[in-house]
């Protein structure tokens, strides 16, 4: 599973990196600020080879109001951590430096920085479940990083 969730990253920064992403101001910088439209994309990708995730979203508070952060991963039934966008995190000395830029296992302490309420945890159902504002937007973009595949 690991090698198919790398494979999907690389095919994310070709497509950056070849200019594919120009018009879309969130992917334009991946992985800064995309956590979220990726673990729908990557969630898609899942699913579509039978792999079931759970989308988690948390919320990181420092007591500044102006400092915080939210991210987002996957976790499968298991409790497996799927991120593929940690790595935005990877400057910044209060998480740690995090730096994976593909990362499969069990939930690190970079995670559990992370402020989780039940109601930031959601069931993936495909990019075809989510608000018609950002369906065709996404479905585009899968469409480009599975070319990249």
């Amino acid at each position: 599973m690991i090698d198919m969730i790398a494979n999907f990253r690389r095919a994310i920064e070709r497509a950056r990196d070849n200019g594919y992403f120009i018009k879309d101001i969130s992917f334009m910088s991946f992985p800064l600020g995309c956590c979220g439209d990726t673990c729908d994309l990557l969630a898609q990708f899942l699913q579509d080879v039978g792999i079931r995730t759970y989308y988690i979203s948390g919320t990181y508070a420092s007591g500044n109001f102006h400092a915080v952060r939210s991210h987002a991963w996957l976790e499968t039934e298991d409790g497996t951590v799927i991120d593929i966008t940690g790595d935005q995190f990877k400057d910044l000395s209060e998480f740690g430096y995090f730096n994976y830029s593909v990362y499969v296992g069990l939930k690190t302490e970079f995670h559990n920085l992370f402020e989780v309420r039940v109601s930031d945890i959601s069931l993936n159902q495909g990019i075809r479940s989510l608000g018609y504002g950002c369906q065709s937007r996404l479905l585009e973009l899968y469409d480009i990083i599975c070319d990249q595949l």
